[in-house]
């Protein structure tokens, strides 16, 4: 049986970097040379650690590291304001990638990357196509938009946390199923892409919707459904379709990889 490891690889390079840069943070450009140096070392030495790590405790057959294209701009093309609260990865961590892109390949973990598209979209990609198939996919990430695609063959890894999501969990956090998560984000808003939301609906309103029915039309017309509800609804219905065309991850990129250029060769004692 295929057991596919997907990593999402600067959800894991920023945060280890993050805690290796933040003593000399303050100091910005003032940081001598050699104390940059020792931050890209000190990031390759923990990048290596935790690989070896999701290695042993989760045992994958095959693995890769997942990079976000260059060129992905689509779902910024339908709302420009995506992101736009995102602080640009430093450029000290922008030069060092291809050292950590060696570490991995050295440890046998393959990176993977599609100029046009995020590394969620390839994540997503790759996963759902091996689930038609039956095999077992790990997304390892901590990135709450890999929770949609839950299910009995995808299963998502918070790398940190060192634990795996559940549907109990995140009904838990959210109050909702994994396959509702993307219309409730397009109705809350996602502070992590920063999607808004609909003006004056909040958790509480939103998992009224959700309860009435599966589509936000339906629920529109449910008997149950609150005037002023529907008519926000009504009034913003076409940010929500943006919101949630933005918020689903795509299923369909094409990579090209063949799974056995993914095979991962024990680095275990």
């Amino acid at each position: 049986m295929v057991h596919l490891l997907l990593i999402d690889a600067m959800n894991l390079i920023r945060r280890i970097y993050a805690v290796q840069e933040r003593p000399y943070a303050p100091l910005a450009d003032e940081v001598a040379d050699t104390t940059k140096a020792q931050i890209v070392t000190n990031t390759e030495q923990t990048l290596r650690q935790s690989l070896l790590r999701l290695q042993q405790e989760l045992k994958p057959s095959h693995a890769a590291l997942v990079f976000d294209g260059q060129s992905s701009y689509w779902r910024r093309q339908l709302f420009a304001d995506y992101k736009a609260n995102r602080k640009p990865m430093p450029s000290l961590l922008a030069d060092a990638l291809p050292r950590l892109q060696l570490v991995a390949k050295e440890l046998g973990f393959v990176s993977l990357q599609q100029q046009d598209y995020e590394a969620d979209d390839i994540i997503a990609s790759i996963a759902t196509r091996m689930a038609k198939h039956q095999q077992q996919v790990t997304i390892a990430s901590t990135d709450k938009g890999f929770l949609p695609l839950l299910s009995q063959q995808i299963q998502i890894y918070d790398t940190f946390n060192r634990q795996y999501n559940s549907s109990d969990s995140i009904h838990e956090k959210f109050g909702v199923q994994p396959s509702q998560l993307v219309r409730y984000w397009s109705l809350v808003g996602d502070s992590t892409n920063n999607i808004p939301g609909v003006p004056g609906i909040g958790p509480k309103t939103a998992l009224e919707v959700l309860a009435l029915a599966n589509t936000f039309s339906q629920a529109v017309q449910h008997e149950s459904c609150h005037k002023k509800t529907a008519e926000k609804l009504i009034q913003h219905k076409a940010d929500i379709l943006v919101f949630m065309q933005i918020l689903s991850l795509k299923t369909d990129v094409e990579m090209g990889i063949n799974l056995q250029e993914l095979r991962l060769e024990s680095n275990l004692a």
